[in-house]
């Protein structure tokens, strides 16, 4: 599966895919320095609790990676329900009730697929209540033909296309949910019992793609309705914005929750600009598990680095983008020019994204020997945009991202 040419390396840096598959994570995961699988997995295995995490980090930094490989760990112990909001609802019309609903709805389709035996009293039920109470949609047109597991199956798949499509439905489930709002967590609670008790297994449900939002409605999700997002009565994982964390809000969005974990940016350099040898042995391995290393120049694998600030989606984008680059001027490898002309791509995506404020914190950060946060809204709106990137020794920096530095 390893590029063999830069067509090759084209198609397989893809920088909007994570590595999803048990083939693909045994294939290219490389293990990153400081990483908090290990602890988050003898956390969820041993706390005798239903906990509720959050896992911060900067968007691209590769956690959706990191969560799969969680799961792929914790299979053996949990009955995992994975999904992300871009995926299932509507990314720029989000709703805390959109998010418990689609737990659901996701919930009882895993549990379909595996022929998991929920007690048909409680499935009926459920399916009641939100088939004719709440959605009042019509499904099929002979639900004997099919039984009451194919109902669901198709109430299921119809409901997340219309959640994600149709603002008007979702407006409609909101007010019809909302004033029964302890109700509808009850439905979602009677079943989560059944399925752990058939299964052998604690339902672990993983909320993605939450640190992509922006970040007024972010903090009204976990700010305001944190605790109506923590009713479901399993183990859940939510993202969350690394920015957030630098809010004044951010106290009591933590108290709320069990724990905490950080997925810090890998540090090429420390916060003297000292080259860490760790930092770059990992990231050329995960090149090099991707493509044979004599795609490359000698310096280019070294210059994508440097210049990705240890932000794994940048480093997948820059090397796909001088792999155009060198099939496009019929180049046998990719070199440090085409990477320093992906970094200049990149570069300008920046230039029309950043406004005044923003080049005044940055350059404050780039001036400061100590890297040190700033509890200011430009500062947060700048750690969201990744022009500023958040690094972790005993203590959290900042640095300007390498690829925006020469801007300011």
């Amino acid at each position: 599966m390893r590029a063999t040419n830069l067509v090759e390396v084209l198609n397989l840096f893809t920088c909007n895919k994570p590595l999803a598959s048990k083939e693909e994570l045994n294939t290219f995961f490389v293990e990153r320095p400081q990483t908090p699988l290990h602890e988050m997995e003898s956390y969820l295995r041993n706390t005798k609790e239903r906990v509720k995490i959050l896992f911060t980090g900067h968007k691209g930094s590769g956690k959706s990676t990191e969560l799969n490989q969680l799961a792929l760990h914790l299979d053996d112990q949990f009955f995992i329900v994975k999904f992300s909001i871009t995926e299932s609802l509507n990314f720029y019309d989000l709703n805390y009730i959109d998010i418990l609903l689609v737990s659901m709805l996701k919930l009882l389709e895993k549990a379909i697929k595996e022929k998991v035996k929920i007690n048909e009293g409680i499935l009926e039920h459920l399916f009641n209540w939100l088939h004719h109470d709440i959605t009042e949609e019509k499904v099929i047109t002979s639900s004997d033909d099919i039984g009451l597991s194919g109902n669901i199956s198709l109430f299921v798949i119809k409901m997340q296309g219309k959640l994600q499509q149709e603002a008007a439905t979702r407006v409609t489930l909101r007010a019809k949910i909302e004033p029964r709002i302890a109700e509808f967590i009850d439905e979602i609670n009677l079943t989560i019992p059944e399925i752990e008790e058939k299964t052998g297994k604690s339902v672990l449900i993983i909320v993605e793609d939450m640190d992509k939002v922006e970040l007024d409605k972010a903090s009204n999700l976990f700010f305001n309705h944190g605790r109506s997002l923590l009713s479901i009565n399993s183990s859940i994982i939510y993202t969350f914005p690394v920015a957030l964390r630098h809010s004044n809000d951010f106290p009591l969005i933590r108290n709320t929750f069990h724990n905490i974990f950080g997925l810090s940016n890998i540090k090429i350099f420390d916060r003297q600009g000292k080259e860490k040898i760790d930092a770059h042995k990992a990231l050329k391995e995960a090149i090099i598990k991707r493509a044979e290393e004599h795609l490359f120049t000698e310096d280019a694998i070294k210059e994508a680095i440097q210049l990705s600030g240890g932000l794994m989606q940048e480093l997948i984008r820059l090397i796909q983008d001088a792999a155009l680059e060198a099939i496009v001027n019929k180049k046998e490898q990719i070199d440090v020019v085409g990477i320093h002309k992906a970094a200049a791509k990149s570069r300008r995506s920046y230039q029309r994204l950043l406004n005044p404020d923003q080049y005044n914190v940055l350059r404050r950060i780039n001036e400061d020997e100590e890297k040190k946060a700033i509890n200011e809204e430009v500062f947060r709106a700048c750690l969201h945009n990744l022009s500023l990137l958040e690094y972790q020794n005993d203590e959290v920096w900042v640095d300007v991202h390498p690829i925006v530095k020469p801007l300011l």
